[in-house]
């Protein structure tokens, strides 16, 4: 996948912005708060119609105005051009068009246009709670697999009305015609991350030693809130802990209450791992987020590199460059360049106030 062109209006601080790129490194330089970030912000809505940075879309559209839009023009992987329009207000409707089509379900988008991004804000996948690591597993899932994202959105229906009817203590028959769909989508999603998971920690595995010169092993291991090899199984469990859940107005047990683990060195690497670890850690991630999305979509994804080279260390840091995929789409925001010399491979656009210029 390769992103030709980017027609941008009225998003965050850019008025109007017009860009068509010739290469596959391609290098967004300036000073702080002039816009970089929010230029890869807009490249990877197209693919996932979320921002990497926050949740909703509040605060996207440029103040004063009341609607955004951005038109992409994409390579495909078999030499097709490819066309996204999207427009939305910060809140409301979006409106998106593939190819002059007009598309009403996220499950018919995700996947089509991958875009995997590398951000120091991935320091909260290790250091914060489970929810942001079951966000970014879901978004991965959902972008790879149709099923797995029909289960999810089936499972958070049924979850939500489940606690809603345990609010206003409705009967048990009432609950159980809501835990049967519960369990159904249940045990699926716990199959699905069960056999997903080992394979994003090969691939990460392999990064990570990459990055240390072999010194070092990483690897992620999958800490489901419950075994669920059943359906049975889960609404025996459903039913047991109905007592409990009638008094916390909530669904205590499943699979919104997953997690996964990173270690290092067969340790829990929030504990263990150092700062320089830690950014290691979650590149490897990401790395291994391109290629799981590579290899269940037969795509290549972009790679949107958020201003993380200049914070790694000598070694990481050239090994992180030997690891980036040479078949990939590769956009880079910084204040200066990772490393001297390096300014030939990237094709450069200076960012001044919201503005784009070819260097």
């Amino acid at each position: 996948m390769r992103l030709l062109s980017l027609n941008l209006e009225d998003f965050r601080n850019v008025v109007n912005a017009s860009l068509t790129f010739a290469g596959d490194r391609v290098f967004f330089l300036g000073p702080n708060g002039q816009g970089k970030t929010n230029l890869l912000e807009a490249i990877g809505l197209a693919g996932s119609l979320r921002s990497f940075r926050k949740s909703g879309m509040d605060g996207l559209v440029r103040e004063g105005q009341s609607r955004s839009q951005s038109f992409y023009r994409f390579l495909d992987d078999n030499g097709d051009e490819r066309e996204v329009f999207l427009s939305f207000r910060s809140k409301g409707e979006k409106i998106l068009e593939v190819d002059g089509e007009r598309i009403n379900r996220l499950g018919e988008h995700l996947g089509q246009f991958p875009a995997v991004t590398l951000s120091s804000r991935d320091f909260r996948l290790i250091r914060e709670g489970p929810a942001d690591r079951r966000k970014w597993l879901d978004l991965l899932l959902s972008s790879s697999s149709p099923e797995y994202f029909n289960h999810l959105q089936g499972y958070t229906r049924a979850l939500r009305e489940r606690n809603a009817l345990l609010k206003r203590e409705a009967t048990d028959g009432e609950l159980l015609a809501f835990e049967q769909s519960l369990a159904t989508h249940a045990v699926r999603l716990y199959s699905l991350r069960l056999s997903a998971i080992p394979e994003i920690s090969k691939s990460l595995t392999r990064s990570y030693l990459s990055l240390t010169d072999e010194s070092e092993k990483a690897d992620l291991a999958y800490d489901p809130d419950l075994s669920l090899d059943s359906t049975e199984q889960y609404l025996q469990k459903l039913a047991d802990e109905r007592p409990r859940d009638r008094i916390m107005g909530s669904t205590r047990k499943g699979p919104h209450r997953d997690d996964f683990l990173f270690r290092l060195q067969n340790r829990d690497a929030r504990t263990y791992a150092s700062e320089g670890q830690q950014r290691g850690l979650v590149l490897a991630l990401r790395l291994a987020e391109f290629f799981y999305l590579r290899q269940a979509l037969a795509r290549i994804p972009l790679l949107l590199a958020d201003d993380v080279l200049g914070e790694l260390d000598h070694l990481r840091k050239a090994n992180f460059r030997k690891l980036l995929p040479p078949e990939a789409q590769v956009f880079a925001t910084g204040t200066a360049y990772p490393s001297e010399n390096e300014s030939a491979i990237w094709e450069t656009f200076q960012v001044t106030e919201g503005t784009f210029t070819l260097a």
